[in-house]
């Protein structure tokens, strides 16, 4: 799955790769889809373990790129379309709402568009600094960028929480 992405996901390949025969990969995994399933729901504990000790918004923003940063394979596979195909659940999306209106105020609905807007700023930002076109002093600067325009996002709906 790292070298080739999905396409060269065989079982075959898992078998081989986890020092196994493809019979042994087939008593655990019916077929391909629940393997890539299985990955994706461990990449979202992965992602969940990082995101569940934060004690405020930015943090949980700051922790979110770093996880991507630091493990841009899972957060690749967090990210493309392959999760739409294989499970409809956003637990790590979910858990940002949640915590937005435990922090804030309100329903964790009413944290929807706030969760999705610090997602958004996440994913370019983490696009950007993975793609190794910026040299380091741009790269420390998209990182400030990061900061203040989440904490901005932050700063205007605790506003509109208090003003609600």
């Amino acid at each position: 799955m790292h070298k080739g992405g999905e396409n060269a996901l065989s079982m075959r390949k898992i078998a081989a790769a986890a020092g196994t025969n493809t019979p042994a990969v087939y008593r655990r995994f019916r077929n391909k889809n629940e393997i890539l399933r299985a990955l994706t729901r461990r990449n979202q504990q992965t992602l969940f373990r990082v995101l569940e000790p934060c004690r405020s918004l930015t943090e949980l923003a700051d922790s979110a790129l770093e996880f991507a940063l630091t493990h841009p394979r899972e957060y690749q596979l967090l990210t493309s379309g392959l999760i739409s195909r294989v499970t409809d659940e956003r637990p790590n999306i979910e858990f940002a709402m949640q915590r937005s209106a435990q922090w804030l105020g309100g329903q964790p609905k009413d944290h929807m568009g706030l969760v999705l807007a610090l997602f958004a700023l996440l994913h370019g930002t983490a696009m950007l600094l993975s793609s190794n076109n910026l040299n380091e002093e741009y790269k420390a600067g998209l990182r400030r960028a990061h900061k203040s325009a989440a904490e901005s996002l932050i700063a205007e709906a605790s506003h509109a929480s208090r003003r609600a």
